[in-house]
């Protein structure tokens, strides 16, 4: 009976997958190609959510912020790259298609969950937590066009975006506590306290 339930699930996310993928894949022009690849290279290696945190870093009151964006970071590489990549082993829908039809070099890693969004997603939810809105909602339609332009380039199916969400809410929430508890180590209170 249980195998049966993990069936139906697996055939419907398989089926929004391919509808997905299919819709999104109707948007490609020659023009949007390019804009949705400048936002994907956002989320390349966390570089606007590394360089979102500098700021954070100069005034004492915000320090604890811009340690909260990194070690979401760090969590989210952890948890969704390191963990979850290698133990689900997913084929990138990318592999799929014939090198005229790449927008993007395909990733060399696993599929599921998305690095882009899990990342993204920790980073906003750790500012929701954080912040007030005029800092956390331009943090989260950032993460959201990222989380688009993965599925958009055909690197990953719309389930490793919803399992990056996933994560990277996890993450983000989780950062919270981590970042706090460095907080409190005693030779470190002059600088983030």
């Amino acid at each position: 009976m249980k195998s049966k339930g993990v069936f139906i699930v697996k055939k419907m996310f398989s089926k929004a997958d391919s509808y997905v993928l299919n819709t999104v894949t109707a948007l490609h022009s020659r023009a949007n190609n390019i804009i949705v690849h400048l936002i994907t290279m956002m989320g390349n290696a966390g570089i606007f959510w590394w360089i979102l945190s500098v700021p954070f870093f100069i005034s004492k009151e915000y320090r604890q912020t811009g340690l909260n964006i990194l070690m979401s970071m760090f969590l989210g590489l952890m948890i969704g790259e390191v963990i979850i990549k290698n133990i689900v082993g997913r084929t990138r829908p990318s592999e799929l298609l014939e090198q005229d039809e790449l927008i993007i070099r395909s990733p060399r890693h696993s599929s599921f969950p998305s690095g882009h969004t899990s990342t993204s997603i920790s980073v906003a939810v750790g500012l929701m937590i954080n912040c007030t809105v005029i800092f956390w909602l331009p943090a989260l339609i950032v993460a959201i066009l990222i989380s688009f332009s993965r599925v958009y380039l055909r690197v990953h199916y719309f389930s490793d975006v919803c399992g990056g969400i996933v994560v990277g809410v996890v993450c983000g929430i989780a950062s919270k506590f981590a970042s706090d508890a460095f907080c409190m180590i005693p030779f470190l209170q002059p600088i983030f306290g």
